[in-house]
């Protein structure tokens, strides 16, 4: 079996808006096999960025583009492909952007590997742990209080047992998102996990007011409410809150959750299978995790194909408390497979069907296809 093509495909919604909604714009990929098979992957990140590290020419041997390296080659060889991709990129990647390509390509081919040997990609990762993962509805606060009171009431209503809120008015002011957080658990009952997204750096002394004040509101994690890179600020502020400390999504390969884990002292860490390597570097990341007793909660903020990838990933970990499923009305979101993915009683099932197990619905495809 060889790849015979790959095809990136860049869809936009009409009206981009500067948010925290990374789902407003994705670039989806499809590797074609001389064989008929075609394996799907999406890249959560700038989608022009990634489409031009995916076509870029040979410029060295040490800064090809991604296609360039993998026409011709055997889709199943998944770990030396990764190899390959890494180590021919090494002059302007490693991490970040690049690394997003990778992933969205790793994807894919562990799409093709599961068609190509019938079964889902969670048998091949050495089966699944379980067979339902809950669902926490992940929101944007909205510009009001009581919008986001209603947002709330209404993912409780459609059976949802946890959420989160984040970016929005969060974070400028931690003594209102405290009230905030007392105010939600006030109109959800205490039966239902919440968690708080702040997503924008605030000052050490505000995150850590932040993290004592929500532990009186039963919040589960207080996530990424300090700079990405502020290890020695996150080793404090775990130490100190008792709101569990949660980040990770920006993170790219498994060596920043090494330093997150061992210097910044995180027991709760995001990574996003688009953005970190793919599946494949998942696995190690998660490997790292459970040597140290640390949970994996992952970021998924994006279409029904990265969160059949990270389904698979969760089917696997030996804990899984959550998959993060975005619950707004997003037609990238929601109109993007054939067979949407869809909470049940709060409860997602863990894809049973070849490869990722999902099929694209073409109309949508068509609808949102960005041709700048």
């Amino acid at each position: 079996m060889k790849i015979t093509e790959i095809e990136t495909i860049p869809l936009r919604l009409p009206e981009v808006r500067e948010i925290g909604d990374g789902c407003q714009s994705v670039l989806i990929i499809q590797i074609r096999t001389d064989d008929g098979l075609v394996g799907t992957g999406e890249v959560h990140t700038n989608p022009l960025v990634s489409q031009a590290i995916i076509d870029a020419p040979l410029c060295s041997v040490s800064a090809n583009g991604l296609r360039n390296l993998l026409i011709g080659e055997d889709p199943r060889d998944i770990g030396r492909l990764w190899d390959k991709m890494y180590r021919h990129t090494a002059t302007y990647g490693r991490r970040g952007a690049l690394m997003h390509a990778i992933s969205g390509i790793d994807i894919a081919l562990w799409d093709i590997l599961g068609q190509a040997a019938g079964l889902p990609v969670h048998r091949l990762l050495g089966g699944a742990r379980r067979a339902l993962v809950k669902a926490y509805a992940s929101d944007l606060a909205q510009d009001s209080l009581g919008a986001t009171l209603a947002q709330a009431r209404k993912h409780r209503d459609a059976g949802y047992r946890a959420m989160k809120f984040g970016w929005g008015a969060l974070g400028e002011n931690p003594r209102s998102d405290a009230r905030a957080a007392a105010s939600i658990r006030e109109a959800v009952g205490d039966d239902i996990d919440i968690m708080f997204d702040i997503g924008v750096a605030m000052p050490f002394n505000d995150a850590l007011y932040l993290g004592r004040a929500l532990a009186e509101s039963g919040v589960a994690f207080l996530e990424e409410p300090l700079a990405p890179d502020d290890l020695r600020g996150f080793a404090a502020l775990v130490a100190a809150s008792p709101t569990p400390i949660a980040t990770g999504e920006k993170e790219t390969t498994q060596h920043p959750y090494l330093d997150l884990m061992d210097r910044g002292g995180l027991r709760i860490v995001q990574p996003d299978v688009a953005r970190v390597g793919g599946i494949s570097e998942m696995l190690r990341i998660i490997a790292h995790a459970e040597a140290r007793g640390v949970q994996i909660i992952p970021h998924c903020w994006s279409t029904d194909i990265l969160v059949a990838a990270t389904l698979h990933v969760l089917a696997i970990q030996r804990e899984a408390p959550y998959l993060e499923y975005n619950a707004t009305q997003n037609p990238l979101r929601t109109d993007l497979l054939v067979e949407p993915i869809r909470p049940v009683d709060g409860f997602v099932a863990i894809p049973d069907k070849p490869g990722l197990g999902i099929e694209l619905n073409l109309d949508t495809l068509e609808r949102y296809r960005w041709t700048p």
